[in-house]
């Protein structure tokens, strides 16, 4: 059971299909600051255009740019995933952003990434800031995309046929990945807090 935030003041990192899935997997509602096709997609996605509650067993998607009333969550949650790119401005965003909340756990996940050395660049670039903060990686693909246009979660979609297992057989391993910190004994496991 968790609080779990998926937040960047950067667009376009890939936040909502990654909340939507992880809502969607965990039966976690799902609640946003920022218009998305998952109100059409999950009966317990919520829309909160001004103050967001904070419920439990939630999936908080902040969209990308400073929401005014997203700081009551984000210092309530349990864990705060922040999404980067291989992109200057994004990493930059992000360093930006766990400063402000470097007190919290954070997972930080390079997303859309074309290989792995990709992901080492990200890795090494947030190290040399905050070294000792949780990394992961997604590759470029479209399992959460198909996922969320299909209504289903990246699980399902997977699981849904043997050409989709094929298909996404890695890209469903790394989302696996970050998917099992909170189905460990059915319980919510926390990932290492942060030193700067």
């Amino acid at each position: 059971m968790a609080i779990i935030s998926i937040a960047s003041t950067k667009g376009g990192v890939g936040k909502t299909s990654l909340a939507f899935s992880l809502a969607k997997d965990l039966g976690y509602r799902y609640a946003t600051n920022d218009m998305s096709v998952v109100l059409q997609k999950y009966k317990h996605a919520r829309y909160y255009p001004s103050k967001i509650p904070l419920y439990e067993n939630t999936v908080y998607d902040f969209g990308g740019f400073d929401a005014p009333n997203s700081d009551e969550i984000l210092l309530q949650s349990d864990i705060i995933l922040v999404p980067t790119t291989n992109d200057l401005n994004a990493i930059m965003k992000s360093l930006v952003f766990i400063k402000k909340y470097r007190e919290k756990t954070i997972l930080v996940f390079a997303n859309m990434i074309d290989n792995p050395n990709d992901a080492a660049t990200i890795k090494a670039k947030i190290h040399a800031h905050f070294p000792n903060l949780a990394f992961t990686y997604l590759r470029r693909t479209k399992l959460l995309k198909n996922a969320l246009e299909s209504g289903m979660s990246a699980r399902e979609l997977y699981q849904s046929s043997k050409h989709n297992q094929h298909l996404y057989r890695q890209s469903y391993e790394e989302y696996n990945k970050i998917l099992r910190l909170f189905e460990t004994d059915g319980h919510y496991f926390k990932v290492s807090k942060n030193n700067d």
